[in-house]
């Protein structure tokens, strides 16, 4: 049995279509019709029913899949590994990552990077949407909360530690909350469009407390500088307020009420694209972020 043409066969799976696995290979459809046809061939069996819409995988080819796939991905990890080892790492590693995250997190970190393997160059993108990886030829999105895509592979690296904040002058005119039932009575920023409510582990068995939402924003960077223009009270990392706070502008508040951390997650499309690049960066994250963030 050929091992190329079962490396093709799974990406056409994966892929779903013999075009995008032979745009993403960069190879011709007809090649790749003919690689799986010679397998076929060569086991006697057929892999693939094909119409005209779609590909469904015959029992054989569905247990040629779920077999050699695992031992393709342990064979890619190996191969990955000596190389490694036997070169200094270059070339380049296309990551995505929200920017506040970027530009108050993981700044230092990418830098530190960069330094320490010359011969690497980084395309980073700084965006709010959620970036299809296999699609847009993306190695590593770094994103924070709840997961949803679950053909991704993703490792938690940070725990983001966030906090309650408002303007030195929005609290002189609407008064201090004393306790997560007071904010009822505020007006608050919301982080994210689809925020309903905040909850606190220890008020309430840690049911989520619903607020009154004068604004909700995509960017915390946007919910700053309304926090800055008096607006209301918003959740962020401290970071990002940091000499705000120095300066008496903005102040802490409910400090005795503890906001559950958000993960920071690294992803990727599968372990078998888990290069070399994407690794190292992975571990010099691990090594140098420190976990909870603020």
């Amino acid at each position: 049995m050929n091992l190329n043409d079962v490396k093709l066969f799974i990406q056409v799976i994966e892929h779903n279509s013999f075009t995008a696995a032979a745009e993403k290979l960069g190879i011709q459809k007809s090649t790749i019709s003919r690689r799986i046809a010679q397998l076929e061939d060569e086991l006697s069996v057929r892999l693939l029913q094909r119409t005209t819409r779609k590909l469904n995988l015959t029992s054989e080819g569905q247990e040629l899949f779920s077999r050699c796939r695992p031992l393709l991905d342990e064979l890619a990890s190996v191969e990955d590994q000596v190389v490694s080892k036997q070169e200094e790492p270059q070339g380049r590693l296309h990551i995505t990552m929200p920017p506040e995250l970027g530009i108050f997190i993981m700044n230092d970190i990418v830098a530190s990077f960069m330094q320490k393997y010359p011969l690497l160059q980084i395309d980073l993108e700084l965006s709010p949407r959620v970036v299809d990886l296999v699609e847009e030829g993306i190695d590593l999105a770094l994103r924070v909360g709840e997961l949803t895509d679950s053909s991704l592979i993703g490792r938690k690296i940070a725990d983001a530690e966030v906090q309650l904040y408002a303007s030195k002058e929005y609290l002189r005119k609407n008064g201090t909350p004393q306790t997560p039932d007071d904010l009822k009575h505020h007006q608050c920023i919301g982080s994210k469009l689809t925020c309903q409510s905040w909850t606190f582990e220890n008020w309430n068995d840690g049911k989520p407390v619903n607020v009154h939402f004068k604004l909700r924003a995509n960017s915390l960077s946007f919910c700053r500088e309304m926090l800055r223009k008096d607006l209301g009270i918003v959740t962020m990392p401290r970071t990002l307020c940091k000499e705000e706070i120095a300066s008496g502008e903005i102040e802490e508040i409910l400090s005795d009420f503890k906001i559950p951390t958000v993960g920071i997650h690294a992803l990727y499309p599968s372990r078998r694209h888990l290069n070399p690049k994407v690794r190292l960066f992975i571990d010099h994250l691990l090594t140098n972020l420190d976990s909870p963030v603020c």
